[in-house]
Parts: C-alpha cells; sequence; structure tokens
C-alpha cells in the first residue's frame, strides 16, 4: 500500500512539475543543405530540444498553463563538418497574449547566425546553473531566460531585469575553450551577438528601453479593447521613446531586436491613425527601422 502511494505521489508530483513550467515552446529543425546526415538524427534533436525547453523549471514562479509563455525555435542546420559537429543558425520567437482577445503580440524576435554545437542521437541535453555542459544546452539556457525576462519585463518595468541577470550568467559561464571555439559569447563576435544583447540589456544607460518594452504592451496593446485612441497614443508614446534612444546609441542591437518582431504590428496598429499622426509618426520609423521604410510609407495610403 505504501508503495502505492508512493508512486501516486511520484506521478502527481510529476504532473504538477509539468503544469509549473514556464514556456510553451515549439521546436523545428531544418537541414536542408546537410544532405549527408541520417534524417531521424534531427528529429530525435527536435525532441530533445523541445524536452529541454519545456520540461525545465526555469523561474521559482508557478505558472499556470494558460499562462505558460509561447515562444518557437527554429534551428537551421548548413553544414556538419564532422560527426556531431553541427553549423547552424537560430530563429527565437516569442509573443504574449493581449488583454481581453485572442491576439498574440510578438514581444522577442532574434535570427542568432554563430550557433554551433555538438551533438550526437539521443545524447542528454544537461544543464546547470553557472555551469558549462555544451554551447547547445547554453544556447538554449540563454535565450530561455531572455525570453522569460522579455515576457516579465511586458507586464511590470523593469521585470526583467532578473531574468536577463540570469541570462548573463550563463555567459559568464562560458570557459575560454568553448569562447574560442563557438562565436556569440563575447563582445567583438561581430555586431549582433548575444554579449551584446544582454548586456545592452542590463546596461543602465539604456533602462529607458526596458522601459518601452513595458509602456507599449501594457499601456498601448492591452488597452487596445477599452479605448484604441488612447492605447494608440502610449504605442506613439514608446516610439518617440525609442526615437530618444536612439540618439544616444545609435543602431543598438536592442532597436534591430525590437523592430525584428514588431514592424508588421506597428503597421497594423497605425493604420487607424490621423494622418497629423502617420506623418510624422512614418519619418520616425523609416529612422529607426530604415529596411522596412518601404512598408512604413504604405501607411499613407489608408
Amino acid at each position: 500500500m505504501m508503495r502505492f502511494l508512493g508512486a501516486l505521489i511520484i506521478f502527481f508530483s510529476f504532473l504538477f512539475s509539468m503544469n509549473a513550467q514556464e514556456l510553451d515552446c515549439s521546436v523545428r529543425v531544418e537541414a536542408i543543405k546537410a544532405q549527408n546526415i541520417d534524417p531521424k538524427v534531427f528529429k530525435t534533436l527536435e525532441t530533445s530540444v523541445y524536452q529541454f525547453m519545456n520540461s525545465r523549471k526555469w523561474t521559482n514562479d508557478k505558472f499556470e498553463p494558460f499562462e505558460k509563455i509561447k515562444c518557437a525555435i527554429i534551428i537551421n542546420i548548413t553544414e556538419s563538418p564532422t560527426e556531431g559537429d553541427y553549423k547552424a543558425s537560430f530563429i527565437i520567437q516569442s509573443q504574449r497574449p493581449v488583454y481581453n482577445s485572442s491576439y498574440q503580440s510578438p514581444v522577442f524576435s532574434q535570427n542568432d547566425k554563430e550557433c554551433d554545437f555538438e551533438y550526437f542521437e539521443f545524447q542528454q541535453l544537461d544543464y546547470i546553473a553557472n555551469g558549462y555542459t555544451n554551447n547547445l544546452t547554453s544556447l538554449l539556457a540563454f535565450y530561455a531566460y531572455v525570453i522569460i525576462g522579455y515576457d516579465y519585463a511586458s507586464f511590470q518595468s523593469n521585470g526583467g531585469e532578473p531574468y536577463f541577470k540570469l541570462a548573463k550568467s550563463v555567459i559568464d559561464a562560458i570557459p575560454q575553450s568553448a569562447r574560442s571555439k563557438y562565436k556569440g559569447w563575447s563582445a567583438f563576435d561581430g555586431s549582433n551577438n548575444r554579449y551584446q544583447l544582454i548586456d545592452a540589456l542590463l546596461n543602465p544607460r539604456f533602462k529607458i528601453f526596458n522601459h518601452v518594452i513595458y509602456s507599449y504592451h501594457y499601456s498601448g496593446m492591452d488597452r487596445m479593447y477599452n479605448d484604441v485612441t488612447t492605447a494608440r497614443q502610449a504605442v506613439l508614446s514608446a516610439i518617440k521613446d525609442l526615437e530618444k534612444f536612439n540618439e544616444d546609441s545609435p543602431n543598438n542591437i536592442l532597436l534591430r531586436t525590437f523592430f525584428i518582431a514588431k514592424s508588421d504590428e506597428l503597421f497594423n496598429v497605425l493604420k487607424g491613425a490621423t494622418p497629423m499622426e502617420k506623418g510624422p509618426m512614418v519619418d520616425v520609423l523609416s529612422k529607426l527601422d530604415p529596411l522596412n521604410s518601404e512598408k512604413y510609407r504604405g501607411l499613407l495610403k489608408f
């Protein structure tokens, strides 16, 4: 009887832990260019990454199933120079619900082109806080904390800081041998890397950006159901704050990640703005996000 009760306790503890996880992360592995590898390896990798992201407890907070953060990771493998070694890029995306609607607002989006790693079929993916196991699990842990940080930041002013610090602790634990082998963990590894992202998110000079994440979502998007005009004004105010941020730190990585996530949403939000609002805002957006300037100029047709 005691053994039966023990089994029940373990079973319900497992169910509780599954319900307590923070992430609802979809995972896709693409390897169109890697023709010389058994596709089964990629399926087991996909399953392993999925379980790693969704089964691990990343915070001390309790999440109800409906509160889980929806996110996605696409792993694009381009080459396998030797058995078990992969050259790859990651696309990471997250979103959060908009209050009183079924709409999911994109919060974070990043295309990380320096995500090489080692993996063997059926390999157990392990990660120890403040430690290093391998580059793959460090990459996944880093982006798990960044996703969670952005989500918390969108609900509370500076709410993401504890999780951005945890993401930094992942970087701090990377040994020099791994930094030499795998790019993206050091300040001078290109112009759009993980070190620069987390350094900017934690830089006291850039607190205005963290405020933008909060005000854009909480004062803007979450109020769309009740007062579209006031909510749109909050979004416009957040963009003006980004303009100030850009003056202080031109072409900052945080701006690039913001507009990768938000350009389509901004277009849809601003379609209903007045002509007097659209003209100046199109100019600002085109300056902050020149890659999408043609898209923003399309607003003037509405």
